[in-house]
């Protein structure tokens, strides 16, 4: 496994959650930026960016840890934060269990997803959470 393919894991986990609620935007929808500025974004619109790559002998010479920051984007509205939260519960169910979908996954390790007004967007929020994925490196 690359790195490359585990952020298409982390997307496909992210873009299968059956969602709580319809109001607002569908299911979540990849958009690769490839770090520029978002034009306009829709609800629920994702984001996975790479934070770093960092190498680890704990489990086999070949483990190897990379770093996404996933951002979902919500508009503001008044109760957005129970969607957030709810969406949230979910994406953490899914990058919890990433390793069933490649015996090359180890591990998933998160902190809580933060909320913050968009820095890009007016009216607009980002809910974001590194993830570091440790996995099997093959094909070096």
């Amino acid at each position: 496994m690359r790195a490359s393919a585990v952020k298409s894991a982390i997307v496909t986990a992210i873009e299968d959650i059956t969602v709580d609620s319809n109001v607002g935007g569908e299911a979540f929808n990849h958009v690769d930026l490839g770090g520029r500025e978002p034009g306009a974004i829709s609800e629920r619109c994702f984001e996975v960016e790479l934070v770093g790559v960092t190498p680890s002998i704990l489990i086999t010479e070949t483990a190897q840890i990379v770093t996404f920051a996933v951002t979902v984007y919500y508009a503001a509205y008044a109760l957005v934060e129970d969607r957030i939260a709810d969406d949230a519960e979910r994406i953490v169910q899914a990058l919890t269990r990433l390793y069933q979908q490649d015996g090359d996954i180890f591990t998933a390790a998160f902190d809580g997803i933060d909320v913050a007004p968009s820095g890009f967007m007016d009216g607009m929020l980002e809910a974001s959470v590194p993830v570091s994925v440790t996995y099997r490196r093959t094909g070096v």
